[in-house]
């Protein structure tokens, strides 16, 4: 796998971890992006990501991307993603405790580096 693939693209843990929640606007039967099919209605002004309901989580928006190399996972929807997703910060504590959870090691101070800007 090449070193210039983003970490994120070797990890996929944030999307097999956290309830994704957002706005029912984002859905795209409201004027945003996200499609209706990959959601559900929580309530009247709240949607969640299928999968990300129950544990053990893992949203559907998560795909292996064997087009960037092996094992590389990620967003199917992307470009389209909700805020949570967007909003939520690379190699961050979160990041680094989701990353321990799943047996990941840390990101290293050069790795944070390099991508801090691509994230």
């Amino acid at each position: 796998m090449s070193e210039s693939v983003h970490p994120c693209l070797r990890c996929g843990v944030c999307c097999q971890n956290y309830r994704v929640e957002f706005s029912i606007y984002e859905l795209q039967s409201m004027g945003g992006t996200v499609p209706d099919s990959m959601a559900h209605e929580v309530n009247g002004n709240r949607a969640r990501m299928n999968g990300t309901q129950q544990h053990p989580v893992r949203c559907v928006a998560l795909t292996d991307l064997p087009h960037l190399g092996e094992g590389c996972v990620g967003c199917g929807i992307y470009e389209q993603r909700s805020r949570p997703c967007r909003d939520f910060p690379f190699a961050s504590y979160g990041c680094h405790d989701t990353r321990a959870k799943f047996g990941l090691p840390q990101l290293s101070e050069e790795e944070v580096a390099q991508w801090q800007e691509a994230a």
